[in-house]
């Protein structure tokens, strides 16, 4: 049997952590977008990211002596104020204990739901290895912590990104037409699109655009398999379309001829908020596909990965052709498609 490695210890000498308060913060494994997504200033958690919220909430329940102060779950991570009360019973490292606890727990709900097809799969634990944590001894520190864990959403897109037309190429008119937008999550063959409709505005849209084969554009962020296979089918039609570059637009002569040449006859636009050679950003990637949901009239998917980041997005904003008022009933799994109507025979996804 292989001789286990000795791992050092990662917590201050000088700190007992047998009771206190303290702000604590939990990656997800690889970093990974696996409790929700961020929409506008709000954190709208996944499947997963709800067990988590909910167990740091009755987490004083199952650990008499703690509680939790105030947290926040985001995409990829949580932040926490854990009171820890003194008690007889408390483990030297009580505060290592409990976290533990936690995470086991959590990591028991995710391979469940994981199972059942509901959360993406990371691995065998959705978290990392360790945790970090910041002593609170004073008043001013704790309501420091407190601020910081209210704004998190706020400044997860504030702090990160431009406005999405920060940099632009070919017919910028093209912004003022009827979006029908298409999502569809990474890691599925193309072979397998099939088109759903998610959602319509009705909001007057008919009346505002009585020829609207003529006037839709579809926007997409055209990443991944599904989405490239529609912009195939899109520059086959001579069909218009509005394509966000989340890493930056490249050079012309990186960019595919067909898409090139859409964008010198008026058909195609590309947009991105940051310069060619920023990189590819996962928060970013999120923040353009939040715009295509909010932007366009009508919504169509490809296959959406259960607690996935596109899942979470839909979930937030999903409409079920009321103007925003009602949630899509089937987030994250099989879309159920509305009933038919004479705005279905026009869509830019199925016909020419």
């Amino acid at each position: 049997m292989e001789e286990m490695k000795y791992r050092p210890a990662v917590r201050h000498a000088n700190i007992d952590y047998s009771h206190g308060m303290f702000f604590v913060t939990v990656q997800a494994a690889f970093n990974k977008t696996i409790f929700g997504a961020v929409v506008g200033t709000k954190s709208v958690l996944s499947e997963l990211g709800e067990a988590v919220a909910d167990s740091l909430r009755t987490l004083g329940e199952r650990h008499p002596g703690s509680e939790v102060v105030d947290f926040v779950v985001m995409p990829n991570h949580l932040h926490a104020i854990l009171r820890i009360a003194r008690r007889q019973d408390n483990r030297k490292h009580q505060l290592g204990y409990v976290i533990g606890q936690f995470k086991g727990w959590i990591a028991k709900v995710y391979r469940d739901l994981r199972a059942a097809g509901r959360a993406v799969n990371v691995g065998d634990t959705p978290w990392q290895r360790d945790y970090r944590e910041k002593l609170v001894t004073t008043e001013e520190k704790l309501q420091a912590f407190r601020r910081y864990i209210q704004l998190n959403p706020a400044k997860w897109s504030s702090d990160r990104f431009g406005p999405m037309t920060s940099y632009a190429l070919g017919n910028i008119a093209l912004l003022n037409k009827r979006f029908v937008g298409f999502v569809a999550s990474q890691g599925v063959c193309a072979c397998e699109l099939k088109p759903r409709l998610l959602w319509r505005r009705k909001a007057g849209a008919e009346t505002r655009h009585p020829e609207h084969k003529q006037t839709e554009v579809v926007i997409s962020t055209f990443t991944s398999a599904q989405e490239r296979a529609v912009l195939g089918k899109l520059l086959m039609r001579g069909r218009r379309f509005v394509r966000i570059h989340p890493g930056g637009i490249p050079p012309r002569e990186a960019l595919e001829p067909a898409v090139v040449r859409a964008c010198e006859l008026g058909s195609g636009l590309l947009i991105s908020p940051v310069p060619f050679g920023t990189g590819l950003n996962k928060q970013r990637a999120m923040r353009c596909n939040e715009y295509v949901l909010k932007q366009a009239s009508e919504v169509w998917a490809g296959t959406i990965t259960p607690g996935g980041t596109i899942a979470s997005l839909v979930k937030a904003l999903g409409t079920w052709g009321t103007g925003g008022e009602a949630r899509h009933p089937d987030v994250g799994g099989e879309v159920r498609r509305p009933a038919p109507s004479h705005l279905d025979a026009g869509c830019a996804l199925t016909k020419n």
